[in-house]
């Protein structure tokens, strides 16, 4: 039974072992591409920094990398994305030193995206009424002039009355009708 134990016991260390290296490699990996995107982001890659920043956030969930995350979607202009990660870094880290600060670019944030939703909406409105007033500029300029003052018309008219004419011409009886009955030969 002690051997049972006993064993029981150095298996749950081994475990514990385990796990705690596991997480010690996680955090050294999240360190290491933290560390990468902080330079990027110094240096205007947001793109690339957003990419180390995420790996970073992939290895090791600490909260205060949404911050970061947020950071880089904000100077990409993804409003969503980074309104989305500052209020997660706020819900993860409820007494953040930087709480108002965020706060405020989440504030403008939101202000950013109704005034580029705005100005879409406005450009998708220019842009029906420029098709429209090139409709009305492709449509025909004489439409205005009835059926009859139009050349083809008049020769459609011409094509059905000769097309009506040679086909009576073609079509009728050569014989020439009396006024005495039908002559019946026996």
């Amino acid at each position: 039974m002690r051997a049972a134990v006993l064993s029981l016991c150095l298996c749950v260390v081994a475990m514990l072992t385990t796990a705690a290296r596991a997480d010690d490699d996680n955090l050294r990996a999240a360190k290491r591409h933290y560390a990468k995107g902080d330079k990027l982001f110094a240096l205007g890659k947001f793109e690339q920094a957003l990419v180390e920043f995420e790996a970073a956030y992939e290895a090791k969930p600490l909260p205060k990398l949404l911050f970061n995350i947020g950071q880089a979607h904000r100077n990409l202009d993804h409003y969503d994305q980074a309104i989305f990660a500052f209020r997660k870094y706020l819900r993860e880290v409820p007494d953040a030193d930087n709480r108002e600060a965020v706060e405020k670019l989440i504030d403008d944030l939101e202000a950013k995206r109704a005034a580029e939703a705005e100005r879409e909406e406005r450009r998708q409105a220019d842009l029906l009424e420029r098709e429209r007033e090139l409709a009305r500029q492709r449509a025909p300029r004489d439409r205005d002039k009835p059926i009859y003052t139009r050349w083809w018309f008049w020769g459609g008219l011409a094509a059905v009355a000769g097309a009506g004419a040679g086909g009576y011409l073609l079509l009728r009886d050569d014989r020439p009708s009396t006024d005495l009955g039908n002559v019946v030969f026996d």
